[in-house]
């Protein structure tokens, strides 16, 4: 049966037909994206239990539904990861206060999500349906409870989970902190527990402990821990200080220690409320490592708060450097295209793409720096630039700081007094001197996402107030930089009460 057949058999669901309303009411909100995913109105938060399961993706996600206070996993699946359909409430609070987040292990038989219920500890689910619509609690929930700590968190605690099996059972993985304050001066730990049946869990010990990569106050939260190609690991988490970030290295499956070799971040802005929040990961059919992220807010929740991250694909270079690309299906949105180039752009000049315009689009742009000290596109511009957002390369600062910086800007993005002040996004591009600048930005009314020369990715909220903010220019300062080629594409609307808006 069909994805198709398999919805309009649950139609007149009445949570689905709630969503339904919900969505056609948002509909006259100006930043609802076109081609992200957002929640059926109310409030969402982490991602959770990405996985794929009888050929369909399914994405599980915090949700606190209308009329209610406490948590739940919301849930949405898609055939391509680009075009998501709601599904009912798949785990409702009972025995705990939240269902807080977890992963998923698909099996071939059935779906096993793992999930933090608070007040009360870890628990397990299980779904062999095709829509995964139908969620048993296990009988012993909370399978892991929580336990009574000294000061310094021993023996362990307990907080969001994932799940992975190896040939002498299940191994699940508790992200949390030890020895002080979380985003204080705690230290990021993730405690391993492995049981044969779901139900006995034992503690083994740490998989990884806090280290020079992380801060004082980080901790190791919403982990994912899947192997990611050439014979590594990636641990994918969240810092309640620090936001997205993963480590990379070798896991030995004898003693249960993972060893990293570098650590990274994917949240690039500033402390406790940058773009990037919490993400979910999975290893899919095609073998390709696959996260997703919730982005918060920078204004107050209009009967609907955050959305998702397009799904990156992760995976490793010939010298286990981090690839981070959007995934290849996101190009199945591509409609009308246009393109500009060579071009060349002196040091001051500002120059309007004629053209290139939408607030729904996809642009590829080829920059060859040259002398300039910054270059780079304002998107979602007014043609008086009373609004942009501004992406732009700094080559320059690798004189002083190492690196060359890259960075979305969104200090002029709106002329509304209602949004939440911020500074920009800022992050490294380590690229050779002669290396030129390859950007594909995605545009989608309230968000921009930029991936840079496959090795750093950028997200920040935008909201234009004006309807003529759709604009696209060519900048630089302090020299003259060339645009090789521009290639946008006006996006698919992949929500039925947004297209025509």
């Amino acid at each position: 049966m069909s994805l198709e057949e398999q919805l309009q058999q649950l139609s007149s669901n009445a949570q689905m037909q709630q969503f339904r309303a919900a969505r056609e009411v948002l509909a006259s909100d100006k930043h609802r994206p076109m081609y992200h995913f957002s929640p059926p109105g109310s409030v969402m938060n982490d991602p959770n239990g990405l996985c794929q399961w009888q050929g369909l993706y399914h994405l599980f996600y915090q949700f606190t539904p209308e009329g209610e206070q406490n948590i739940h996993w919301g849930h949405t699946v898609s055939e391509d990861l680009v075009r998501w359909h709601d599904l009912p409430v798949a785990l409702y609070p009972d025995q705990e206060k939240d269902c807080f987040s977890g992963q998923t292990l698909v099996e071939d038989d059935r779906v096993i999500a793992i999930y933090h219920g608070t007040e009360a500890g870890n628990a397990v689910a299980t779904a062999s349906d095709p829509l995964l619509v139908d969620w048993r609690k296990h009988p012993g929930n909370p399978v892991i409870p929580m336990v009574d700590v000294d000061d310094n968190g021993y023996p362990y605690r307990v907080f969001d989970p994932c799940i992975w099996k190896e040939n002498d059972g299940y191994y699940a993985l508790s992200g949390v902190f030890k020895d002080g304050v979380r985003s204080v001066d705690c230290v990021g730990i993730d405690h391993v527990f492995r049981s044969v049946d779901l139900t006995t869990w034992e503690h083994i010990g740490p998989l990884v402990e806090g280290n020079f990569n992380s801060e004082p106050g980080e901790d190791y939260a919403v982990p994912n821990f899947w192997p990611i190609g050439n014979g590594k690991h990636m641990l994918l988490f969240f810092s309640h200080k620090r936001g997205g970030q993963y480590f990379v290295g070798d896991y030995d499956s004898s003693t249960h220690q993972f060893s990293p070799d570098y650590h990274g971040r994917l949240n690039n802005g500033p402390l406790a409320i940058g773009s990037l929040h919490a993400p979910s990961a999975t290893v899919d059919d095609a073998g390709r490592y696959i996260g997703i992220f919730n982005v918060k807010e920078s204004r107050e929740p209009q009967g609907w708060r955050d959305i998702m991250t397009l799904p990156y694909h992760l995976s490793l270079a010939e010298d286990d450097s981090l690839l981070i690309r959007p995934v290849d299906e996101m190009k199945s949105l591509r409609g009308d295209h246009q393109r500009v180039g060579p071009l060349e752009v002196g040091a001051g000049e500002d120059i309007v793409l004629d053209g290139i315009s939408g607030a729904a689009i996809e642009i590829e742009a080829v920059m060859e720096p040259g002398d300039a000290h910054e270059v780079g596109l304002r998107v979602l511009r007014s043609p008086g630039r009373e609004e942009e957002t501004r992406i732009s390369f700094f080559p320059d600062a690798i004189r002083r700081f190492g690196t060359p910086q890259i960075q979305i800007d969104g200090t002029a993005s709106s002329v509304r007094t209602d949004l939440i002040s911020r500074t920009p996004e800022i992050g490294p591009l380590d690229i050779a001197e002669d290396e030129p600048l390859r950007l594909r930005i995605f545009v989608d009314r309230s968000i921009v996402e930029v991936f840079a020369n496959d090795i750093q990715a950028l997200t920040l909220r935008a909201y234009p107030d004006r309807d003529d903010s759709v604009g696209v220019s060519l900048f630089a300062r302090g020299g003259t930089a060339k645009l090789m080629s521009l290639d946008a594409w006006q996006m698919e609307c992949i929500w039925p009460e947004l297209k025509g808006q």
